[in-house]
């Protein structure tokens, strides 16, 4: 199961994939296809480019483009970092996405189980800060332990930090697990709700 997470969360990082939406208004479901979220990241940081006012304005960058290069320099320097601690030596020229889905399949080594718990913890906070950080949705936090991977919190990127917070969120439509990315919606939330009750 945790493998199978690890490859879900690469995928949204690395590559266009498939998103569910509901509607608030009406409640019928979509299926949208979106750009990878280091895609989205990139992106963002480029919005901090636009100059406001006028043509000859110098402009600045605004707080969210800040946000948006600060967690792209930590991800990226984490990536480097780890790639260096499995292969030995970086390579400037690689991009980020290749990095992140070699160090995932390094972990496939480590019988333990460690590596992949260690990078699919550090794949699933950057997916949700990158979320929370270009579409911000207001959350609410769930107390409980995750019936998926038992964490109690999880981290999130935050005006330049990381906070820590519990590990399960919810919106009105879906609630997920910052700390595994494991999603629940429609009935599936009534389940989680009832497990959490239980074990509460």
């Amino acid at each position: 199961m945790t493998e199978q997470q690890l490859n879900d969360a690469v995928h949204r990082l690395t590559r266009n994939h498939r998103v569910t939406h509901t509607d608030p208004h009406t409640g019928k479901t979509s299926y949208l296809t979106v750009l990878s979220l280091f895609t989205q990241l990139r992106q963002e940081q480029a919005s901090g480019n636009r100059r406001s006012g006028g043509s000859k304005s110098t402009g600045s960058r605004s707080p969210i483009a800040i946000n948006a290069v600060t967690l792209w320099s930590e991800i990226r320097e984490t990536l480097s970092t780890r790639f260096i601690a499995f292969t030995g030596k970086d390579d400037t020229n690689m991009l980020p996405e290749t990095k992140l889905q070699k160090w995932a399949v390094s972990t496939l080594a480590d019988t333990t189980g460690r590596s992949i718990e260690t990078c699919l913890r550090t794949a699933t906070t950057w997916a949700t800060s990158i979320e929370s950080l270009i579409s911000p949705t207001p959350r609410i936090e769930v107390r409980g332990a995750c019936p998926a991977c038992a964490a109690t919190h999880a981290w999130t990127w935050d005006q330049d930090e990381y906070v820590r917070n519990t590990a399960i969120t919810a919106t009105r439509h879906e609630a997920r697990c910052g700390a595994c990315g494991t999603t629940w919606a429609g009935a599936d939330i009534h389940d989680l709700a009832e497990t959490l009750g239980q074990a509460a």
